[in-house]
């Protein structure tokens, strides 16, 4: 049998048939998030939250091609532009991910430094995409506006697309951190087990509550905050 190193054979192991189920499911989130703010031209995204839960249960690797998909449906249902912040979406799908496997949803101020975390890594790389690929606006939402005003006074273009989307990401990612923290919360054990991340309880996203086997209803996951 041929020797896999242990990255790959971590990597396979996230594919699993229930992770690959899943994928559509997380990509719909995503796009009713994304679509919805796009058409009412929100200062927000809001196309992370299926990639945040899917980190949690599957890992980083099942994220990351999420974030993928994700874009690549937005740019066909609602704007071409979505398509270059691909790389920012897998960057944020991998980052989450493997800060959710460290652990770091297990206590409130991991869940915090997610939150931080994501929004730093989404703003650094959409902010380069806004600039060297669009010239600094795509007029996808009330956010170019913010970038306008900046510009005017700084007159530094990176500085102000830079400046704006850390305010738009830090208002979006802490609401998308939130739902998906809310949502993998209430997850019951038995069911989050049958994923890769879910399995791994010394280093997963989340702490188990005890759990009767012969008790038909199943505890909810318990997050436990420090």
């Amino acid at each position: 049998m041929a020797y896999q190193h242990p990255f790959w054979q971590s990597i396979k192991a996230q594919f699993s048939t229930k992770s690959l189920v899943l994928i559509p499911i997380a990509v719909g989130i995503n796009l009713i998030g994304g679509t919805l703010c796009s058409t009412l031209k929100l200062p927000l995204f809001m196309d992370m939250i299926g990639t945040v839960i899917i980190a949690c249960l599957s890992g980083p690797w099942v994220s990351a091609l999420c974030g993928l998909l994700t874009n690549m449906f937005l740019a066909l249902v609602a704007n071409p532009v979505y398509l270059p912040y691909a790389l920012a979406s897998v960057l944020c799908g991998l980052v989450v991910g493997y800060m959710v496997k460290a652990g770091l949803m297990r206590k409130t101020w991991g869940v915090v430094l997610i939150w931080l975390a994501l929004a730093l890594v989404n703003t650094v790389a959409a902010s380069a995409v806004t600039v060297f690929v669009y010239g600094g606006s795509t007029g996808l939402n009330g956010t170019s506006v913010l970038t306008a005003t900046l510009l005017v006074a700084v007159k530094d273009i990176m500085i102000s697309v830079l400046s704006s989307s850390l305010v738009e990401n830090l208002v979006d990612k802490g609401i998308t951190v939130l739902i998906a923290y809310l949502i993998v919360s209430g997850v019951p054990q038995r069911f989050l087990s049958q994923y890769a991340m879910g399995s791994v309880k010394e280093a997963g996203p989340v702490r188990f509550s005890d759990v009767d086997e012969d008790d038909d209803d199943s505890e909810p996951v318990e997050f436990v905050g420090r």
